[in-house]
Formats: structure tokens, sequence, C-alpha cells
């Protein structure tokens, strides 16, 4: 199956469906046993895992029409249990008026549905097809608390720490603390961890070094074993600069794709200031990687190129490049050191249509399924070379909000065969 993915693109919080996904975590780590939305015939003892849910099939679709999204979303875990129509129920569920119905729907067919579910998904819509952070509700982590919730728990840790101002916001007295994290990581529920974001402090003019970085990364490592379970990370820069610059000095992490051989998504946001994957490395699990930097260059780019990935964002910034600067690109766009790769995001980046003319001319191009150059600099010039390139068609999305072109060029662009994002354009003479 040819994997993809799409990040940056239609990215949704499940804020209010926690009891629901805490029972398809509840299933995932036990299938054996009844569920809080389960009604089923029979006493009270338990249910066999193929139990017969009370109402039957017709109750399911029954209760598919309510009206509250949270009923439907309940009905979808009932309806794994009849099998191909309850597989179709979850299909059609795809197409649902609530977006949080749909992308729950998903998130079944994506873990409870096998290969069948994930064919499904790349044909119905590849946004819903990989895990983004954005499929776990985070909590902040308070080291007096600890864990509380063992099965659907997300994570926020502060590596510093802050204290109430006179303004009554926050100011950080302590730049850099891995008490907080030690804590956490010395959790008894750790093992049921499955989400973390590691947040360093946003201080001005503060650089946080490598070793700083460092020292992060080998506690992880180390508590790798305890941490099982760990499905997703974030590392990086709590300050969210709106071009994606940081003061953050990233390290290595071949380490963490080496001890978390479960981790599907690794998002990080700093500056790949020496090596960032340091080796090739093939992570079987691994299907999300962005790296949101305004400092990428040949040098990162050929390190990132040592993995095998089905998929991958890279963030640019307002940093003065010019078109030959973007020879960097060159061993990305071959294909020949990420064969499998078949979505990519290249939002922020200046002088996007330099970056559309070397991507369009490439072998990387026949393979793609989505790519996303919004926030760019793309003008109807760049525009036009995608518009000329037969293979855009083979695309299943395009994304390229927030660029420069005119109304005119997104009305052609808009009958090409793939699905066309395109909002907020602005005037060319932008920055």
């Amino acid at each position: 199956m040819k994997d993809i993915t799409l990040l940056a693109i239609g990215r949704y919080t499940n804020e209010n469906f926690t009891d629901i996904n805490l029972a398809v975590a509840q299933m995932n780590n036990n299938p054996n046993q009844p569920r809080e939305f389960d009604a089923v015939l029979g006493g009270d003892a338990p249910p066999p895992v193929n139990g017969v849910v009370l109402g039957g099939i017709e109750g399911i679709k029954n209760r598919l029409k309510s009206l509250e999204p949270r009923e439907r979303a309940s009905a979808l875990i009932d309806a794994l249990r009849y099998k191909e129509e309850g597989f179709q129920l979850l299909i059609e569920a795809l197409k649902d008026p609530s977006d949080k119905v749909q992308i729950f729907a998903a998130r079944l067919l994506r873990d409870k549905g096998g290969e069948k579910g994930k064919q499904v998904l790349l044909t119905h819509n590849p946004q819903q097809y990989f895990p983004m952070l954005e499929d776990w509700q985070f909590e902040n982590f308070y080291p007096n608390i600890g864990i509380t919730s063992a099965i659907s728990t997300a994570y926020n840790v502060n590596l510093y720490l802050e204290e109430p101002n006179p303004r009554g916001g926050f100011r950080v007295v302590e730049s850099f603390n891995l008490d907080a994290l030690q804590v956490f990581l010395n959790d008894i529920q750790l093992g049921e961890v499955e989400a973390l974001a590691c947040w360093m402090p946003d201080v001005r003019y503060l650089p946080i070094y490598q070793k700083e970085c460092q020292k992060i990364i080998n506690m992880l490592c180390e508590a790798s074993q305890n941490l099982r379970n760990l499905k997703a990370l974030f590392i990086g820069d709590r300050r969210q600069h709106e071009y994606k610059k940081s003061r953050i000095y990233l390290s290595d992490l071949i380490s963490i794709l080496e001890n978390f051989p479960n981790l599907e998504v690794l998002k990080l946001h700093g500056n790949p200031h020496n090596n960032l994957f340091s080796q090739k490395i093939c992570h079987q699990s691994l299907k999300t990687l962005i790296i949101e930097t305004a400092d990428n260059d040949s040098r990162a780019i050929a390190e990132i190129c040592n993995l095998e990935l089905p998929s991958l964002e890279l963030w640019g910034g307002w940093c003065g490049y010019s078109p030959t600067d973007f020879d960097f690109f060159e061993s990305l766009f071959s294909g020949e050191l990420v064969p499998n790769l078949s979505y990519i995001g290249l939002p922020s980046f200046e002088n996007t249509d330099v970056i559309v003319e070397a991507l369009v001319q490439s072998p990387m191009i026949e393979r793609l399924a989505v790519l996303d150059i919004s926030m760019g600099t793309l003008t109807d010039k760049g525009a036009e070379k995608l518009l000329n390139c037969p293979s855009v068609n083979q695309l299943y999305t395009l994304n390229i909000s927030k660029n420069c072109i005119s109304s005119e060029m997104v009305q052609q662009l808009s009958q090409l065969n793939c699905r066309l994002i395109a909002d907020s354009q602005e005037e060319n003479s932008r920055r």
C-alpha cells in the first residue's frame, strides 16, 4: 500500500469527545471487555467480544440518525461488531455533518479496520489516514498531581519554571529545569502515555543549545522501557513565531527513533543547528514528521533524506534566500533517497516559484498524493508551472493558500483534477 499523510490542513481537536476517546483507548488495551457505550443482550455477565448489541444493526442505524454527535459517535463503536455491514456504516460516517464524527469514524477505520479500513481512508481522504498530534487531547502535567488519565493520556510538560507577574500573566524564573520531566518519567502510570509534548522556554534572546536538548533526549530514551506506548512526541520552542524562527538548538534525534519503535508522530520546532538525524534509519511506525524551522539548509535536508519516510513537512521562513539556494532540494526532489515519500509540505518558504519549477521537473511529482506549498510567495508564474504539469492532476490535495496568485489563475487551477485549497491570496508586493 502506498503510504501518505496530510498535515497542516484541516487540523481538529477532539475536546468534546473525551469519553468516547477513552472508550476507544479501553478497546485498544483490552478488546474483550465491555465498554461504556455498549448496550448488550444478556443479564449481568460480560458479553463476548462479538456479542449482539441491543437493537441489533437496525438499532445502530437509528442511533446514527440522532441529532447529537456524541450519540452518533458512540453508535459507531458498536457498529464494529457487525463486520461488513458495520464497516459500511463507518464509511458512511466519513460524510457525517459533524466534523468530529467524521474524524472519529476515520480513527476507528484507521485503528480497528485493518488494511481494508486504511485503504478506504486513502481513497476517501488522505487527510484522515495518518495520526497527528491533534488526534490527542493534551492537558498540562503538574508534578504535585501526576498522571491522572492513565488510559487516554496526552501531556504537556514544561521544561522551565514560571511565576505570576503583576500584569496578570507569567514570567519565566528558571529558563531550563527538568524536574517536572523527571517526575513525569518516574510516574507509575507512565506506561499508558501515548502522547507527550516537551516545551522549552521562550525567554527573549535566550539560546538553548544542543547539549540541553540532548539531556531531554537522553532522559526520554532512558525511560523508553516504561514509556513503551509512546506514539506522538513534540520537542521544541514554546514561542510560536509566525515564520517559525526559533532560538532552540535541536540535537540528534536518531536515538529517539531507535528507542521508540511505536512512535507514529514526531514534531520538532527548533533550529537544526548540527546533526538532526546523523545516520540512515528505517522506522517502521513513523508516519508523520514535521520540522518547523526557518533554518533549513542543504545539510539539514541531506540528514532528513537519511530517513525512510512516507511523509514530511518542512517549514521555511522569511530569511532572504536567493533562487540558487534551493539547490539543496535536489536530493529531496530526486526521489532516490526517500522513494516512499508521497506527501510533502513546504509551507512558508520564499521563492516558492523556484521550488515549484524544480518540483514539477522532478520524478517526485509523479508519486505525490498531497502537496502543501501554502504561506509562501507563489505567483501566477509558478502557478502556471503547476497548471501545465500533467502529474499535478494525480494529486489528491494541492494547498496553495496564502500565496500571491491572482483570482483568474485560482479559477484556472480549480479546473485541475485534484482538491484545491487556495484561500487568502495576497498581493505580490508583500514583505
